[in-house]
Protein backbone atom coordinates (compact mmCIF):
# COMPACT_ATOMS: atom_id res chain seq x y z
CA UNK A 1 0.00 0.00 0.00
CA UNK A 2 2.76 2.29 0.81
CA UNK A 3 4.56 1.47 -2.41
CA UNK A 4 1.40 2.15 -4.40
CA UNK A 5 0.84 5.58 -2.57
CA UNK A 6 4.72 6.51 -3.40
CA UNK A 7 4.09 5.88 -6.41
CA UNK A 8 0.90 8.17 -6.94
CA UNK A 9 3.03 10.72 -5.51
CA UNK A 10 6.05 10.65 -7.69
CA UNK A 11 4.12 8.97 -11.19
CA UNK A 12 6.62 6.03 -11.33
CA UNK A 13 5.87 2.62 -11.33
CA UNK A 14 4.38 0.39 -8.40
CA UNK A 15 7.90 -1.84 -7.34
CA UNK A 16 10.20 -0.33 -9.10
CA UNK A 17 12.95 -0.31 -6.29
CA UNK A 18 15.40 1.33 -7.56
CA UNK A 19 13.40 4.67 -8.54
CA UNK A 20 15.27 7.81 -7.31
CA UNK A 21 12.05 9.93 -6.78
CA UNK A 22 10.99 6.51 -4.66
CA UNK A 23 14.00 7.04 -2.07
CA UNK A 24 13.83 10.84 -2.48
CA UNK A 25 10.01 10.85 -1.75
CA UNK A 26 11.24 8.36 1.13
CA UNK A 27 14.04 10.45 2.64
CA UNK A 28 11.49 13.79 2.35
CA UNK A 29 8.41 12.11 4.15
CA UNK A 30 10.95 10.97 7.24
CA UNK A 31 13.20 14.06 7.55
CA UNK A 32 10.57 16.42 7.28
CA UNK A 33 10.79 19.04 9.67
CA UNK A 34 6.97 18.90 10.31
CA UNK A 35 4.49 15.97 11.04
CA UNK A 36 4.16 14.10 7.83
CA UNK A 37 1.22 11.26 8.00
CA UNK A 38 -1.02 9.06 5.15
CA UNK A 39 -4.38 8.57 6.91
CA UNK A 40 -7.11 6.04 5.06
CA UNK A 41 -10.11 7.66 4.07
CA UNK A 42 -11.77 6.07 7.25
CA UNK A 43 -9.65 7.83 9.26
CA UNK A 44 -6.98 5.28 10.28
CA UNK A 45 -3.12 6.13 10.44
CA UNK A 46 -1.11 4.49 7.36
CA UNK A 47 2.07 6.41 8.17
CA UNK A 48 3.84 8.81 10.15
CA UNK A 49 7.22 10.06 10.42
CA UNK A 50 8.84 11.06 13.25
CA UNK A 51 7.86 14.61 13.83
CA UNK A 52 4.51 13.71 13.61
CA UNK A 53 4.99 11.32 16.48
CA UNK A 54 6.74 13.64 18.98
CA UNK A 55 4.57 16.66 17.97
CA UNK A 56 1.02 14.15 18.70
CA UNK A 57 2.88 12.77 21.96
CA UNK A 58 2.26 8.81 20.75
CA UNK A 59 4.60 6.21 19.59
CA UNK A 60 4.59 5.31 15.48
CA UNK A 61 3.28 1.84 16.70
CA UNK A 62 0.43 3.49 18.98
CA UNK A 63 -0.54 5.87 16.14
CA UNK A 64 -0.89 3.12 13.78
CA UNK A 65 -3.14 1.23 15.69
CA UNK A 66 -5.60 3.84 15.91
CA UNK A 67 -7.40 6.32 13.91
CA UNK A 68 -7.31 10.77 14.05
CA UNK A 69 -10.82 10.78 15.24
CA UNK A 70 -9.85 9.12 18.48
CA UNK A 71 -7.01 12.21 19.34
CA UNK A 72 -8.62 14.82 17.67
CA UNK A 73 -10.27 17.26 20.71
CA UNK A 74 -13.83 16.68 20.91
CA UNK A 75 -14.35 20.82 20.04
CA UNK A 76 -13.01 20.39 16.63
CA UNK A 77 -13.31 16.97 15.81
CA UNK A 78 -16.82 17.91 13.78
CA UNK A 79 -15.42 20.59 11.95
CA UNK A 80 -12.39 18.34 10.83
CA UNK A 81 -15.00 15.86 9.60
CA UNK A 82 -17.32 18.31 7.81
CA UNK A 83 -13.79 19.13 5.42
CA UNK A 84 -13.12 15.39 4.93
CA UNK A 85 -15.89 14.74 3.74
CA UNK A 86 -15.97 17.95 1.34
CA UNK A 87 -12.73 16.16 -0.01
CA UNK A 88 -14.51 13.15 0.01
CA UNK A 89 -17.65 14.85 -2.06
CA UNK A 90 -15.28 16.51 -4.36
CA UNK A 91 -16.11 19.99 -3.71
CA UNK A 92 -12.08 20.91 -2.66
CA UNK A 93 -8.68 19.10 -3.12
CA UNK A 94 -7.33 20.08 0.19
CA UNK A 95 -7.94 21.95 3.34
CA UNK A 96 -6.31 23.94 5.87
CA UNK A 97 -7.47 24.01 9.96
CA UNK A 98 -6.00 24.82 13.36
CA UNK A 99 -7.20 22.03 15.82
CA UNK A 100 -6.14 20.20 18.44
CA UNK A 101 -5.02 16.92 19.08
CA UNK A 102 -5.27 15.40 22.97
CA UNK A 103 -1.65 14.12 23.47
CA UNK A 104 -0.87 10.79 25.49
CA UNK A 105 0.16 12.74 28.29
CA UNK A 106 -4.12 14.34 28.63
CA UNK A 107 -2.48 17.29 27.20
CA UNK A 108 -3.65 19.31 24.20
CA UNK A 109 -1.48 20.57 21.26
CA UNK A 110 -2.35 22.58 18.78
CA UNK A 111 -1.61 22.57 15.32
CA UNK A 112 -1.77 23.83 11.65
CA UNK A 113 -3.01 21.08 9.64
CA UNK A 114 -2.87 20.76 5.78
CA UNK A 115 -4.82 17.66 4.18
CA UNK A 116 -4.85 16.25 0.40
CA UNK A 117 -6.92 14.12 -1.17
CA UNK A 118 -4.65 11.61 -3.03
CA UNK A 119 -6.30 9.40 -5.80
CA UNK A 120 -5.61 6.34 -7.55
CA UNK A 121 -5.23 5.68 -11.46
CA UNK A 122 -8.97 5.63 -12.07
CA UNK A 123 -9.36 9.12 -9.70
CA UNK A 124 -11.36 7.58 -7.18
CA UNK A 125 -10.03 8.12 -4.02
CA UNK A 126 -7.54 6.41 -2.38
CA UNK A 127 -6.15 8.01 0.99
CA UNK A 128 -5.16 11.39 2.42
CA UNK A 129 -1.63 12.83 2.97
CA UNK A 130 -1.40 14.92 6.06
CA UNK A 131 0.77 17.63 7.15
CA UNK A 132 1.16 18.42 10.56
CA UNK A 133 3.11 22.09 12.18
CA UNK A 134 3.04 22.67 15.66
CA UNK A 135 1.77 26.06 16.13
CA UNK A 136 1.23 25.79 20.22
CA UNK A 137 3.58 28.73 20.86
CA UNK A 138 1.68 30.92 18.55
CA UNK A 139 -1.42 29.50 19.91
CA UNK A 140 -0.16 30.93 23.54
CA UNK A 141 1.25 34.47 22.51
CA UNK A 142 -2.46 34.59 20.87
CA UNK A 143 -4.53 33.72 24.06
CA UNK A 144 -1.89 36.17 25.96
CA UNK A 145 -2.44 38.74 23.28
CA UNK A 146 -6.24 38.39 23.42
CA UNK A 147 -5.92 38.07 26.87
CA UNK A 148 -3.99 41.31 27.46
CA UNK A 149 -6.86 42.95 24.90
CA UNK A 150 -9.58 41.65 27.42
CA UNK A 151 -7.71 43.30 30.14
CA UNK A 152 -6.80 46.31 28.07
CA UNK A 153 -10.16 47.08 26.92
CA UNK A 154 -11.81 46.32 30.79
CA UNK A 155 -9.97 49.03 32.40
CA UNK A 156 -10.18 51.12 29.06
CA UNK A 157 -13.66 51.16 29.38
CA UNK A 158 -14.43 51.00 33.18
CA UNK A 159 -11.42 53.69 33.57
CA UNK A 160 -12.86 56.88 35.88
CA UNK A 161 -10.93 59.06 33.63
CA UNK A 162 -11.63 59.46 30.08
CA UNK A 163 -9.27 57.61 27.40
CA UNK A 164 -9.21 58.63 23.54
CA UNK A 165 -6.73 57.61 21.43
CA UNK A 166 -6.32 60.12 18.38
CA UNK A 167 -3.68 59.59 14.95
CA UNK A 168 -0.81 62.44 14.13
CA UNK A 169 -3.63 64.52 12.97
CA UNK A 170 -6.13 64.74 16.05
CA UNK A 171 -8.65 61.98 14.56
CA UNK A 172 -10.30 60.46 17.75
CA UNK A 173 -9.36 56.59 16.87
CA UNK A 174 -10.86 54.97 19.91
CA UNK A 175 -12.69 56.76 23.45
CA UNK A 176 -14.27 55.26 26.40
CA UNK A 177 -17.28 55.26 28.29
CA UNK A 178 -16.35 57.94 30.87
CA UNK A 179 -16.15 60.31 27.88
CA UNK A 180 -19.83 60.53 28.02
CA UNK A 181 -19.92 61.26 31.66
CA UNK A 182 -17.29 64.15 31.40
CA UNK A 183 -17.57 65.58 28.41
CA UNK A 184 -21.63 64.43 27.23
CA UNK A 185 -20.84 62.51 23.96
CA UNK A 186 -21.30 59.08 23.53
CA UNK A 187 -18.06 57.67 22.31
CA UNK A 188 -19.96 56.78 18.66
CA UNK A 189 -20.17 60.82 18.90
CA UNK A 190 -16.47 61.36 18.97
CA UNK A 191 -14.73 58.68 17.14
CA UNK A 192 -14.18 59.94 13.38
CA UNK A 193 -13.84 63.31 15.04
CA UNK A 194 -11.46 65.64 15.35
CA UNK A 195 -10.30 65.81 19.29
CA UNK A 196 -10.51 69.27 18.88
CA UNK A 197 -14.57 68.77 19.77
CA UNK A 198 -13.22 68.79 23.39
CA UNK A 199 -11.78 72.09 23.66
CA UNK A 200 -12.76 75.43 23.58
CA UNK A 201 -12.90 77.65 20.48
CA UNK A 202 -9.45 79.48 21.17
CA UNK A 203 -7.94 76.41 22.31
CA UNK A 204 -9.14 74.16 19.54
CA UNK A 205 -7.96 77.15 16.58
CA UNK A 206 -4.28 76.76 17.75
CA UNK A 207 -4.17 72.99 18.29
CA UNK A 208 -3.52 71.58 14.68
CA UNK A 209 -0.66 74.11 14.85
CA UNK A 210 0.90 72.18 18.34
CA UNK A 211 0.53 68.66 16.20
CA UNK A 212 2.18 70.28 13.81
CA UNK A 213 5.26 71.88 15.32
CA UNK A 214 5.34 68.60 17.45
CA UNK A 215 5.74 66.61 14.45
CA UNK A 216 8.18 69.07 12.56
CA UNK A 217 10.58 69.85 15.94
CA UNK A 218 9.69 66.93 18.36
CA UNK A 219 9.94 69.22 21.19
CA UNK A 220 7.26 68.03 23.91
CA UNK A 221 5.19 70.53 25.49
CA UNK A 222 2.93 67.94 27.28
CA UNK A 223 3.45 64.74 25.86
CA UNK A 224 4.99 62.77 29.02
CA UNK A 225 4.32 65.66 30.98
CA UNK A 226 0.91 66.37 31.84
CA UNK A 227 -0.81 69.61 32.59
CA UNK A 228 -3.47 71.04 33.49
CA UNK A 229 -6.12 72.49 30.82
CA UNK A 230 -9.44 73.69 29.77
CA UNK A 231 -11.83 71.41 28.12
CA UNK A 232 -15.51 72.36 26.84
CA UNK A 233 -19.01 69.98 27.75
CA UNK A 234 -21.08 69.02 24.87
CA UNK A 235 -23.68 71.94 26.03
CA UNK A 236 -20.99 74.20 25.91
CA UNK A 237 -19.98 74.69 29.66
CA UNK A 238 -16.02 74.74 30.17
CA UNK A 239 -14.43 72.46 32.80
CA UNK A 240 -10.64 71.70 34.16
CA UNK A 241 -9.07 68.84 32.83
CA UNK A 242 -5.99 66.95 34.14
CA UNK A 243 -4.61 65.48 31.20
CA UNK A 244 -1.30 63.46 30.63
CA UNK A 245 -0.38 62.34 26.75
CA UNK A 246 1.29 59.51 25.82
CA UNK A 247 3.01 58.77 22.61
CA UNK A 248 3.18 55.15 20.39
CA UNK A 249 3.54 53.95 16.84
CA UNK A 250 2.06 51.26 15.07
CA UNK A 251 3.03 50.14 11.51
CA UNK A 252 5.28 53.36 11.31
CA UNK A 253 2.02 55.49 12.59
CA UNK A 254 1.77 57.64 14.98
CA UNK A 255 -0.70 58.00 17.89
CA UNK A 256 -1.21 59.46 20.94
CA UNK A 257 -3.04 58.60 24.65
CA UNK A 258 -4.65 60.71 26.26
CA UNK A 259 -5.88 60.27 29.50
CA UNK A 260 -8.38 63.21 30.76
CA UNK A 261 -9.78 63.32 34.49
CA UNK A 262 -12.23 66.30 35.19
CA UNK A 263 -11.12 68.31 38.12
CA UNK A 264 -13.53 71.19 37.63
CA UNK A 265 -14.89 70.12 41.38
CA UNK A 266 -11.58 70.13 42.49
CA UNK A 267 -10.93 73.78 40.80
CA UNK A 268 -13.91 74.68 42.75
CA UNK A 269 -13.40 73.34 45.75
CA UNK A 270 -10.08 75.21 46.05
CA UNK A 271 -11.65 78.77 44.77
CA UNK A 272 -14.26 78.15 47.70
CA UNK A 273 -11.50 77.01 49.73
CA UNK A 274 -9.28 80.08 49.27
CA UNK A 275 -12.84 82.60 49.79
CA UNK A 276 -13.20 80.41 52.92
CA UNK A 277 -9.26 81.09 54.02
CA UNK A 278 -10.18 84.83 53.18
CA UNK A 279 -12.52 85.15 55.59
CA UNK A 280 -11.25 83.78 57.75
CA UNK A 281 -7.90 86.03 57.81
CA UNK A 282 -10.39 88.60 57.66
CA UNK A 283 -11.78 86.67 61.30
CA UNK A 284 -8.83 86.67 62.61
CA UNK A 285 -7.19 89.96 62.33
CA UNK A 286 -10.68 91.21 63.97
CA UNK A 287 -10.19 88.43 66.55
CA UNK A 288 -6.78 89.98 67.14
CA UNK A 289 -7.60 93.78 66.98
CA UNK A 290 -10.11 93.47 69.62
CA UNK A 291 -7.46 91.46 71.83
CA UNK A 292 -5.32 94.40 71.47
CA UNK A 293 -8.51 96.25 72.49
CA UNK A 294 -9.14 94.07 75.25
CA UNK A 295 -5.67 94.24 76.41
CA UNK A 296 -5.46 98.39 76.25
CA UNK A 297 -8.85 98.28 78.29
CA UNK A 298 -7.38 96.41 80.74
CA UNK A 299 -4.33 98.42 81.22
CA UNK A 300 -6.57 101.48 80.72
CA UNK A 301 -6.12 102.79 84.65
CA UNK A 302 -2.17 102.57 83.98
CA UNK A 303 -2.29 104.36 80.33
CA UNK A 304 -4.42 107.27 82.21
CA UNK A 305 -1.39 107.35 84.74
CA UNK A 306 1.06 107.42 82.74
CA UNK A 307 -0.47 110.16 80.14
CA UNK A 308 -1.75 112.15 83.00
CA UNK A 309 2.13 112.63 84.90
CA UNK A 310 2.86 114.37 81.77
CA UNK A 311 -0.19 116.69 81.59
CA UNK A 312 0.22 117.74 85.09
CA UNK A 313 4.04 118.29 84.17
CA UNK A 314 3.02 120.62 81.47
CA UNK A 315 0.62 121.93 83.39
CA UNK A 316 2.86 122.89 86.47
CA UNK A 317 5.87 124.30 83.78
CA UNK A 318 3.30 126.49 82.40
CA UNK A 319 2.01 128.08 85.51
CA UNK A 320 5.90 128.34 86.43
CA UNK A 321 6.27 130.15 82.73
CA UNK A 322 3.01 132.38 83.91
CA UNK A 323 4.51 133.36 87.16
CA UNK A 324 7.86 134.03 85.81
CA UNK A 325 6.61 136.01 83.02
CA UNK A 326 4.38 138.05 85.50
CA UNK A 327 7.39 139.31 87.39
CA UNK A 328 7.97 141.49 84.54
CA UNK A 329 11.72 142.03 82.73
CA UNK A 330 13.37 141.47 86.04
CA UNK A 331 16.94 140.10 86.23
CA UNK A 332 16.82 136.03 85.37
CA UNK A 333 12.91 135.95 84.71
CA UNK A 334 13.08 135.53 80.96
CA UNK A 335 15.69 132.29 81.00
CA UNK A 336 13.32 130.88 83.84
CA UNK A 337 10.46 131.17 81.72
CA UNK A 338 12.09 129.61 78.62
CA UNK A 339 13.78 126.73 81.13
CA UNK A 340 9.66 125.75 81.69
CA UNK A 341 8.80 126.04 78.89
CA UNK A 342 11.27 124.16 77.50
CA UNK A 343 10.59 121.04 79.98
CA UNK A 344 6.72 121.75 79.23
CA UNK A 345 7.25 120.82 75.34
CA UNK A 346 9.30 117.52 76.16
CA UNK A 347 6.69 116.54 78.85
CA UNK A 348 4.22 117.33 75.67
CA UNK A 349 6.31 115.09 73.01
CA UNK A 350 6.81 112.35 75.77
CA UNK A 351 2.73 112.53 75.96
CA UNK A 352 2.45 112.49 72.04
CA UNK A 353 4.33 109.55 71.97
CA UNK A 354 2.44 107.50 74.20
CA UNK A 355 -0.81 108.26 72.64
CA UNK A 356 1.11 107.24 68.93
CA UNK A 357 2.40 104.01 70.72
CA UNK A 358 -1.49 103.72 72.12
CA UNK A 359 -3.01 104.28 68.28
CA UNK A 360 -0.64 101.99 66.39
CA UNK A 361 -0.92 98.99 68.77
CA UNK A 362 -5.21 99.16 68.85
CA UNK A 363 -4.69 100.22 65.17
CA UNK A 364 -5.91 97.58 62.59
CA UNK A 365 -3.10 95.77 61.31
CA UNK A 366 -2.75 96.18 57.28
CA UNK A 367 -1.36 92.60 57.22
CA UNK A 368 1.66 94.10 55.24
CA UNK A 369 5.09 92.64 56.90
CA UNK A 370 8.32 95.15 56.78
CA UNK A 371 11.69 93.99 57.71
CA UNK A 372 12.43 94.96 61.26
CA UNK A 373 15.38 94.60 63.90
CA UNK A 374 14.37 92.62 66.63
CA UNK A 375 15.74 94.39 69.95
CA UNK A 376 14.31 97.35 68.34
CA UNK A 377 10.83 95.47 67.98
CA UNK A 378 11.15 93.49 71.78
CA UNK A 379 12.32 97.02 73.24
CA UNK A 380 9.58 99.40 71.54
CA UNK A 381 6.97 96.85 72.73
CA UNK A 382 8.09 96.72 76.40
CA UNK A 383 8.31 100.38 76.27
CA UNK A 384 4.46 100.49 76.20
CA UNK A 385 3.50 96.62 78.16
CA UNK A 386 6.04 98.14 81.19
CA UNK A 387 3.92 101.70 81.26
CA UNK A 388 2.99 100.72 85.13
CA UNK A 389 6.27 98.25 86.09
CA UNK A 390 7.79 100.98 88.41
CA UNK A 391 4.31 101.81 90.14
CA UNK A 392 3.93 98.38 91.03
CA UNK A 393 7.50 97.69 92.11
CA UNK A 394 8.23 95.38 89.15
CA UNK A 395 12.18 95.33 88.29
CA UNK A 396 12.92 94.67 84.51
CA UNK A 397 15.65 92.80 83.22
CA UNK A 398 16.64 93.11 79.61
CA UNK A 399 18.88 90.78 78.21
CA UNK A 400 20.04 91.33 74.35
CA UNK A 401 21.60 88.91 72.47
CA UNK A 402 20.13 89.58 69.07
CA UNK A 403 22.46 92.70 67.86
CA UNK A 404 21.21 93.68 64.05
CA UNK A 405 19.40 90.37 64.08
CA UNK A 406 16.07 91.04 61.76
CA UNK A 407 13.38 89.21 60.85
CA UNK A 408 10.39 89.91 58.35
CA UNK A 409 7.46 90.62 60.57
CA UNK A 410 4.31 92.34 60.86
CA UNK A 411 5.21 94.90 63.48
CA UNK A 412 1.83 95.24 65.26
CA UNK A 413 1.09 91.58 65.58
CA UNK A 414 4.55 90.34 66.74
CA UNK A 415 4.44 93.55 69.13
CA UNK A 416 0.85 92.28 70.45
CA UNK A 417 2.18 89.30 70.98
CA UNK A 418 5.01 90.40 73.55
CA UNK A 419 2.74 93.13 75.22
CA UNK A 420 0.48 90.53 75.74
CA UNK A 421 3.26 88.00 77.32
CA UNK A 422 4.44 90.47 79.45
CA UNK A 423 1.23 92.17 80.56
CA UNK A 424 0.38 88.39 81.87
CA UNK A 425 3.59 88.41 83.84
CA UNK A 426 2.96 91.97 85.30
CA UNK A 427 -0.53 90.68 85.96
CA UNK A 428 0.70 87.08 87.77
CA UNK A 429 3.89 89.30 89.71
CA UNK A 430 1.22 91.57 91.27
CA UNK A 431 -0.63 88.86 93.03
CA UNK A 432 2.55 88.07 94.99
CA UNK A 433 2.54 89.42 98.71
CA UNK A 434 4.90 92.35 99.35
CA UNK A 435 8.38 91.80 100.34
CA UNK A 436 8.40 88.91 97.62
CA UNK A 437 10.46 89.84 94.19
CA UNK A 438 8.49 90.72 91.49
CA UNK A 439 11.15 90.70 87.81
CA UNK A 440 10.65 90.30 84.80
CA UNK A 441 13.25 89.20 82.54
CA UNK A 442 13.00 89.49 78.78
CA UNK A 443 16.14 88.67 76.72
CA UNK A 444 16.68 87.65 72.72
CA UNK A 445 19.36 85.73 71.38
CA UNK A 446 20.03 83.31 67.88
CA UNK A 447 19.69 80.19 67.49
CA UNK A 448 22.07 79.21 65.47
CA UNK A 449 21.17 75.79 64.53
CA UNK A 450 17.94 76.40 62.86
CA UNK A 451 18.61 80.50 61.58
CA UNK A 452 15.90 81.56 64.01
CA UNK A 453 15.78 84.42 66.68
CA UNK A 454 14.38 83.60 70.23
CA UNK A 455 12.38 86.14 72.51
CA UNK A 456 12.15 84.82 75.60
CA UNK A 457 9.42 86.51 78.10
CA UNK A 458 9.76 84.77 82.17
CA UNK A 459 8.64 86.13 85.83
CA UNK A 460 8.99 85.20 89.28
CA UNK A 461 5.52 85.07 90.16
CA UNK A 462 3.25 81.83 91.16
CA UNK A 463 3.57 79.99 87.80
CA UNK A 464 1.44 77.84 86.12
CA UNK A 465 -0.30 75.38 87.50
CA UNK A 466 0.67 71.73 86.18
CA UNK A 467 -3.18 70.96 85.53
CA UNK A 468 -3.13 73.91 83.54
CA UNK A 469 -0.32 74.12 81.44
CA UNK A 470 -1.71 72.12 78.11
CA UNK A 471 -4.48 74.11 77.88
CA UNK A 472 -2.89 77.45 78.09
CA UNK A 473 -3.18 78.00 74.13
CA UNK A 474 -6.60 77.30 73.77
CA UNK A 475 -9.40 79.91 73.21
CA UNK A 476 -10.78 80.91 76.08
CA UNK A 477 -8.99 79.69 78.64
CA UNK A 478 -7.68 82.56 81.31
CA UNK A 479 -7.05 82.23 84.87
CA UNK A 480 -7.28 85.85 85.70
CA UNK A 481 -11.02 86.42 87.28
CA UNK A 482 -12.35 89.16 84.02
CA UNK A 483 -10.11 88.36 81.31
CA UNK A 484 -11.42 86.97 78.10
CA UNK A 485 -9.04 83.96 77.24
CA UNK A 486 -8.39 85.35 74.03
CA UNK A 487 -4.63 86.38 74.30
CA UNK A 488 -2.32 83.34 73.93
CA UNK A 489 -4.69 81.51 71.53
CA UNK A 490 -3.74 85.01 69.45
CA UNK A 491 -0.54 84.64 69.75
CA UNK A 492 0.01 81.49 68.91
CA UNK A 493 -1.79 82.04 65.83
CA UNK A 494 0.30 84.80 64.81
CA UNK A 495 3.43 83.95 65.45
CA UNK A 496 2.86 80.39 63.60
CA UNK A 497 1.34 82.40 60.77
CA UNK A 498 4.91 84.04 60.58
CA UNK A 499 6.39 80.60 60.83
CA UNK A 500 7.32 80.54 64.09
CA UNK A 501 6.97 79.30 66.92
CA UNK A 502 5.41 79.76 70.93
CA UNK A 503 5.84 77.58 73.97
CA UNK A 504 5.43 77.25 77.58
CA UNK A 505 8.62 76.32 78.97
CA UNK A 506 8.81 73.68 81.45
CA UNK A 507 8.88 74.57 84.68
CA UNK A 508 12.45 74.77 86.43
CA UNK A 509 11.64 77.51 89.54
CA UNK A 510 9.44 80.06 90.72
CA UNK A 511 7.25 81.40 87.97
CA UNK A 512 6.49 81.15 84.06
CA UNK A 513 8.69 81.17 81.24
CA UNK A 514 7.34 81.58 77.20
CA UNK A 515 9.57 81.00 74.47
CA UNK A 516 9.07 82.33 71.02
CA UNK A 517 10.87 82.57 67.74
CA UNK A 518 10.68 83.56 64.23
CA UNK A 519 13.03 82.96 61.40
CA UNK A 520 15.47 85.25 60.82
CA UNK A 521 15.58 87.67 57.78
CA UNK A 522 19.02 86.90 55.97
CA UNK A 523 19.98 89.26 53.05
Amino acid sequence: MLRQALAALSGSKAGDPSSTVDLRLEASFEQAAVGMAHVALDGRWLRVNDQCSAIIGYSKDELLGGSFQHITHPEDLPHDLAQVERLLCGEAERYSMDKRYIRKDGGSVWVHLTVTLIRDKDGAPDFFVVVIQDISDRKHVEASLVDSEARYRAIFDSAVEAIAVIDSRGTIQSINPAAQRIFGYAPAELIGNNVRTLMPKRIAREHDAYLNRYRTTHERAIIGIGREVEGMRKDGTPLSIDLSVAEWERAGQTFFTGIMRDITPRREAEAALRTSEERLRSLQNEYAHLARVNEMGEMAAAIAHEINQPLTAIVNNLNAGLYAGNEGLSQGAFEEAQEVMVAASVQALRAGEIVRRLREFVGKSTGERRIEAIDTLVDAASGLALIDAAANGIQVERLTGADGVQARVDTVQIQQVIVNLIRNAMDALVTLPPGQERRISIATKVIEKSSAVEIRIADTGPGIPEELRSTVFEPFFTSKAKGMGMGLSVCRRLIEAHDGSIALEAPGGAGAAFRLTLPQYRV
